[in-house]
């Protein structure tokens, strides 16, 4: 309509317009062509990381013996959230997270990745142009608890090494872990997350032994690792090693995206093992995690067992 000011008498009107009125100014103006915005052309696709050629033949064998084991494995079942005291796996543990506990960490799990990627800290698995899946690590706040760093895991003996890596393979995988590490600030983990935190935390109590029972606590979690498994579709089989980068006398795994998972359990599958008895050899336990289910490693389950990862229906 118009916006200038006029006398009825002086326009010729009587009344207040209904609708839509103009001026003869107005009337006159020549009209606004509508001008047609342009969106900004879509982003590049990114590109996905293209695995080694030879590597990837390795992966296929590997994946393809895990997949002989799982079908052939045992049901690992849980009685309150834990495995038997006297099964194989024994240690091992598992819980679905409510809404309100899985929520928040899964916002700080993407915290750590955005600040990973952003700062070129994710490493591979198996070193530069081998392996799709990437990892880092992200020490909380020393706000939240007493430091976490270099200085103080090395002071302890820690070596942050693969360790079957030999010589200066080793040592550079241990200082790509070291530069794939950071400190997160107060902003990164939100009231929620910290709260969130605190819940896990009594939710892993409860299912580890007593012995390990002091190990679990805000102060002694190390480090937040995210996996990022980039499509691949298995994780093979290993054992963590402790002291090495493999830490942590209890691990705690949460999925927090893609389909369906089977985590395979497995005693005396690797050569890493001297198992004599027979019916001891090729043992292999299974179970199914989803997004928001968590599983906890402890005693013979993190320290005997190897465990593994195969994803059902696709990568992840």
């Amino acid at each position: 309509g118009c916006d200038n000011w006029f006398h009825f008498a002086c326009v010729g009107l009587t009344r207040l317009p209904r609708g839509e009125w103009l001026c003869q100014d107005c009337k006159n103006k020549p009209k606004k062509k509508k001008q047609k915005v342009e969106e900004p052309p879509p982003p590049p696709p990114q590109k996905k990381k293209r695995e080694n050629p030879a590597h990837s033949k390795h992966e296929r064998k590997d994946r393809e013996q895990l997949e002989a084991l799982v079908e052939r494995a045992k049901p690992l079942k849980f009685v309150g959230g834990r495995a038997p005291s006297d099964h194989t796996c024994s240690g091992a543990g598992f819980c679905s997270l409510d809404p309100s506990i899985f929520a928040p960490l899964q916002q700080l799990h993407a915290n750590i990745v955005a600040a990973l990627r952003r700062g070129k800290l994710l490493q591979s698995w198996e070193g530069k142009g081998k392996d799709v899946r990437e990892r880092g690590f992200a020490f909380l706040p020393p706000t939240m608890i007493p430091v976490w760093d270099r200085a103080r895991l090395e002071k302890g003996g820690l070596r942050f090494g693969a360790a079957q890596k030999e010589g200066q393979d080793f040592l550079n995988d241990e200082e790509a872990n070291w530069k794939s590490s950071f400190h997160l600030f107060p902003r990164d983990v939100s009231p929620e997350a910290r709260t969130a935190l605190h819940a896990l935390i009594e939710l892993v109590k409860q299912r580890v032994d007593d012995k390990y029972k002091d190990y679990v606590s805000l102060e002694n979690l190390i480090a937040l690792q995210p996996n990022l498994h980039n499509d691949a579709k298995h994780l093979p089989p290993h054992l963590d090693f402790p002291m090495h980068d493999g830490f942590g006398v209890v691990i705690v795994t949460i999925q927090m995206a893609g389909p369906q998972s089977v985590i395979a359990l497995l005693k005396g599958a690797d050569s890493d093992f001297d198992v004599t008895v027979e019916k001891e050899k090729e043992r292999c336990w299974t179970f199914s995690l989803n997004v928001g289910d968590c599983y906890i490693l402890s005693g013979d389950a993190r320290n005997v067992c190897d465990h593994g990862v195969l994803c059902v229906g696709g990568g992840r």
